[in-house]
């Protein structure tokens, strides 16, 4: 059976965040991006086979992301067991927390399908688990998605809504965006086909991550607002460094998947924009910082980089 599932539905965007108990004690890999990944596709996939046959298999552009699940530890002791590979505790008496965002309109029905069918089977009393992270079992405790959360990670928009706060947004000469790279971040570069092979790009380049950027956008914005961001304009600018970094606080930091450890960074990063003043036309009804803009606004929902899908990447814009 052909699935017909494709970018052309309400082009809205939602990020969630998941409160889960784990049904009895255990431990689990600090890093679990990949497990989450896995876990959220059988889960969607309970609810709409075609449709997680398809994310999965049938898509190589990610319609969604999934960060890992995280644990109430501090920073940086959280930072050393992901380094180590030092597997944590998990407490029934403590929830956890993970984050999901969804970049494809058709997919938030059928989010909402498989929670109501979840719910139901509660109060009848089965109380299944949630979700599966390796043998970990959960139960789901409370879904967030507002605007005005505490930790600013959830939220919910339009693609529209985006261009019409980038089309009022004006910058000056010496305008700056900074980004947070608030999980491990990183392009993969090179190929293994030839030199050296593939390689973790362990700096956020500007000439990286707002082509990568792009791509997102060009992945889920319907027709009538594919062309705002414009690919010739931008990559001339970010040629000519119409993009620099002015300020950053970044550090090394790496991971480990099931297979491999991956290596990336953390932190923030200011990018200044320059370039020449530029008037709107019916051709260009968006300047470049204010295209920058929009894509930096996108990076909160679609992530950056690399396996954002299993929890690398995810990053938004500093206000």
């Amino acid at each position: 059976m052909e699935v017909t599932y494709a970018p052309n539905g309400p082009a809205r965007l939602y990020a969630f965040l998941l409160r889960l108990r784990p049904l009895q004690q255990g431990t689990l890999m600090p890093f679990s991006g990949e497990l989450v990944h896995g876990a959220f596709l059988r889960w969607l996939g309970a609810a709409a086979p075609d449709v997680g046959v398809w994310l999965h298999e049938g898509q190589k552009r990610r319609l969604f992301t999934c960060s890992s699940l995280h644990f109430s530890e501090p920073m940086q002791p959280h930072l050393r067991a992901e380094r180590e590979n030092i597997h944590l505790p998990l407490d029934p008496d403590k929830t956890y927390t993970l984050r999901l965002t969804l970049l494809l309109g058709e997919l938030f029905p059928l989010f909402h399908k498989a929670l109501v069918r979840f719910t139901l089977a509660e109060t009848k009393g089965s109380h299944p688990p949630f979700m599966q992270f390796g043998k970990q079992l959960f139960l789901l405790e409370e879904v967030l998605l507002t605007q005005d959360e505490p930790t600013g990670w959830t939220g919910f928009t339009s693609l529209g809504s985006l261009v019409e706060q980038a089309q009022q947004t004006h910058f000056g000469s010496n305008a700056s965006l900074t980004l947070e790279f608030a999980s491990l971040t990183t392009f993969n570069r090179g190929s293994i086909k030839r030199g050296y092979g593939s390689y973790p790009l362990m700096l956020p380049l500007p000439e990286f991550v707002f082509p990568n950027l792009l791509r997102r956008w060009e992945d889920v914005a319907p027709a009538e607002l594919t062309h705002l961001v414009q690919r010739e304009r931008l990559e001339h600018s970010l040629q000519e460094d119409g993009v620099i970094i002015v300020d950053y606080d970044l550090k090394p930091h790496h991971v480990h998947f099931t297979t491999h450890l991956q290596r990336g960074f953390l932190g923030t990063c200011t990018y200044q924009l320059r370039g020449p003043w530029e008037k709107t036309t019916a051709e260009a009804p968006l300047t470049i910082r204010q295209q920058l803009y929009l894509l930096a606004q996108l990076a909160f929902y679609s992530g950056v980089g690399y396996k954002t899908a299993m929890g690398l990447g995810q990053v938004r814009l500093r206000v």
